[in-house]
């Protein structure tokens, strides 16, 4: 009977009056809140994982803390994925997680992803990841590998473990065109 009571209770004491939001970027404060579930005015020993469901499982949200201060009071911290990737339709974040909702301006400023055959979209953000330093622009994917434009050259590699393995000598050749195979790397200059 106690325990009904306190549960009861909580319900109306202590209640939320602030809610802090950090680390927020594509959501507003306000969505961030909704996502939580968390509102002023609402009980502050409700706030708990269940209720946090909708925000942990946001694939926007790649973590997220939250803490109550008694007595009245939540913090919210999020870290959002970033975009860096798009087929002009899906988009993705670094971690391979497709993130919806990515306005046209947006995905027309990331590395696009093009390409044939079985999907190598891991692969492609690897590269990606990579490559970052050299600017790439677009990376192209078949049954034979990846054609990558860069800032200022062009890249083909039979995938992300070629390329590593030969990073040393690809670093160094400076073609119009470099390809990396499993037996060395060569250029040609235009």
């Amino acid at each position: 009977m106690v325990a009904a009571v306190l549960l009861v209770g909580s319900r109306f004491y202590p209640v939320i009056a602030e809610v802090a939001v950090v680390g927020n970027g594509h959501y507003s404060k306000e969505e961030v809140m909704d996502l939580a579930a968390v509102r002023p005015g609402g009980p502050l020993l409700w706030v708990n994982r269940w209720s946090l469901a909708d925000l942990t499982g946001d694939p926007w949200i790649a973590r997220a803390r939250v803490i109550r201060h008694w007595p009245d009071t939540v913090s919210i911290t999020v870290w959002e994925r970033v975009p860096v990737m798009s087929d002009g339709q899906a988009t993705w974040s670094a971690d391979g997680t497709m993130l919806p909702g990515v306005d046209e301006e947006t995905r027309a400023n990331l590395v696009r992803l093009a390409g044939w055959g079985e999907p190598r979209i891991d692969e492609a953000l690897r590269l990606q990841e990579l490559l970052s330093p050299f600017g790439p622009r677009v990376i192209s994917y078949s049954p034979e590998g990846f054609d990558i434009e860069l800032t200022d050259t062009s890249l083909f590699t039979p995938g992300v473990a070629t390329l590593e393995r030969h990073w040393a000598a690809w670093t160094n050749q400076r073609g119009d065109r470099v390809a990396v195979y499993p037996w060395g790397v060569s250029e040609n200059n235009d």
